[in-house]
């Protein structure tokens, strides 16, 4: 057993600075169990490959994209006026935490005093953003009911779904990738997803990347896509080797509900190592998340790992590593030390989820349902956890090697080290955990401005070439 524990400092150099980007629709397809269209019903998309389509199609989504947001905010203005009010005073934190630096008022510092301007200003923005979210309880009533066929209040309903279409709209605007990045669409058993590949090369090129990372990215099962994470994820398949494949899972409440994101994971990883789909060795594939995308990921590895019971052997379908960074383990917060941590994240905390406390029990319940533990109607014999701090679950079973990276004063830094003592208590060999002090949650997204994230983000590299390394 080997449980490995980092602190790390910030001794880095910073990631290359990001070039054109040809932006990524968001995700429409919906669930059944959601009480709408399947996910079945999205189209069938052959592969984009750019050498085959005209150049002119990226230039008419970026216009759909823009004209989107233009009427979800028409709608929905009245909503961000709380988000706009927190930004502006978050951002005059920022400015007067630096004129403090400046002149050398340690009295009036408020945030550490590692953060570049950019970082600061990032964070507190983001944090603004984020604290000016709100979900009435109403609301969520009346969308479950009328998933129900039940609501009273269809205008509640269709506005709660609104408001979140159009951070979504706004967020499909994105960070770009590393340049010589190339991206390209497919559908995989009728799940959306993104290819990022390096160098410029097809993801079915003989010489593009043999190992892959499989990413689920955060955004509390409710927001964020490939577009939001496209920097982060291509700096890691850089960093790593590896080509990128970016599942597009479909988003609480009006995509799907958790049952349906876990069954969009299952489809994806099983098509990535299909003869007939990506035709990846296993032995090739890292899987990964970050935030929300981490519980996604680790439910994945622990339904792929098979049992060590009468001496069972690993499968031959597990996969080479495991990559968490900042997971959000504990959603529904039933641990003491998850409860006490949000809690905590007031005023006085300094990551960004700290103004979000607020909207979580809503979220979670749109998420997962009513009791949290089973999500819409199932066909499973098996619960899906919401909780994943539970060494039951993985106890006698063959986990892969896991890279568990979280900052030290984000509010779920107690899941991350959660996590590493229930894979001891559970005999779960190869787990390293990195802790990177006073960074927020998901830090590896500052990587151009904090050397920290550039430091983890190459970790991550390191982590994956040898966890699939190379073979004869």
């Amino acid at each position: 057993r080997a449980l490995r524990l980092r602190s790390t400092s910030t001794s880095a150099s910073m990631a290359g600075v990001a070039a054109a980007w040809a932006p990524l629709a968001p995700h429409r397809a919906v669930s059944r169990r959601a009480g709408r269209r399947s996910s079945r019903a999205v189209a069938r998309r052959a592969v984009e490959d750019a050498e085959n389509r005209p150049d002119t199609q990226d230039v008419v989504e970026e216009q759909a994209t823009s004209g989107e947001i233009v009427r979800l905010l028409g709608v929905t203005l009245s909503r961000y006026t709380g988000s706009g009010a927190a930004m502006l005073r978050n951002g005059g934190v920022a400015v007067r935490h630096h004129a403090a630096v400046a002149r050398g008022d340690t009295d009036a510092v408020t945030r550490p005093l590692s953060w570049s301007p950019l970082m600061t200003m990032g964070v507190e923005i983001l944090s603004g953003f984020l604290e000016g979210i709100a979900i009435e309880d109403a609301e969520v009533a009346a969308l479950r009911s009328r998933d129900d066929g039940e609501t009273s209040d269809p205008k509640s309903a269709e506005g709660l779904l609104t408001y979140l279409r159009s951070m979504r709209a706004m967020m499909a605007v994105g960070v770009p990738p590393l340049p010589g990045t190339r991206v390209q669409r497919v559908v995989v058993d009728d799940v959306p997803a993104v290819w990022l590949t390096p160098n410029a090369r097809s993801w079915k090129s003989s010489r593009a990347p043999r190992r892959v990372l499989l990413w689920f990215h955060g955004g509390a099962f409710v927001l964020c896509n490939t577009a939001t994470h496209a920097r982060l994820m291509s700096s890691m398949g850089v960093a790593g080797d590896a080509r990128v494949l970016s599942v597009e899972y479909p988003l609480a409440p009006d995509q799907g509900v958790y049952e349906d994101m876990a069954e969009a994971a299952d489809r994806a990883y099983a098509w990535l190592i299909s003869e007939r789909g990506g035709n990846v060795d296993p032995r090739d594939v890292v899987i990964g998340g970050d935030s929300a995308g981490g519980h996604l990921a680790l439910a994945l590895a622990q339904r792929l790992a098979s049992s060590r019971a009468d001496g069972a052997t690993p499968t031959k379908k597990s996969p080479a590593g495991l990559v968490l960074l900042s997971p959000w383990l504990d959603p529904g917060r039933d641990l003491p030390s998850t409860a006490a941590a949000w809690r905590e994240a007031g005023d006085a905390s300094m990551d960004y989820l700290r103004g979000v406390e607020a909207s979580m029990s809503s979220v979670v319940e749109l998420v997962f349902g009513g009791d949290g533990s089973r999500s819409g109607s199932t066909t499973r014999d098996e619960k899906l956890p919401r909780c994943l701090l539970d060494a039951s679950l993985y106890a006698g079973r063959s986990m892969p090697p896991c890279l568990i990276q979280y900052g030290g004063i984000e509010v779920l830094a107690s899941e991350a080290t959660g996590l590493a003592e229930v894979a001891s208590a559970a005999g779960w060999d190869d787990v390293t955990l990195e802790a990177f002090p006073e960074m927020p949650h998901v830090f590896q997204v500052f990587d151009s401005v904090a050397p920290e994230g550039a430091a983890a983000i190459a970790s991550v590299g390191r982590f994956m070439k040898q966890s699939a390394a190379a073979r004869p």
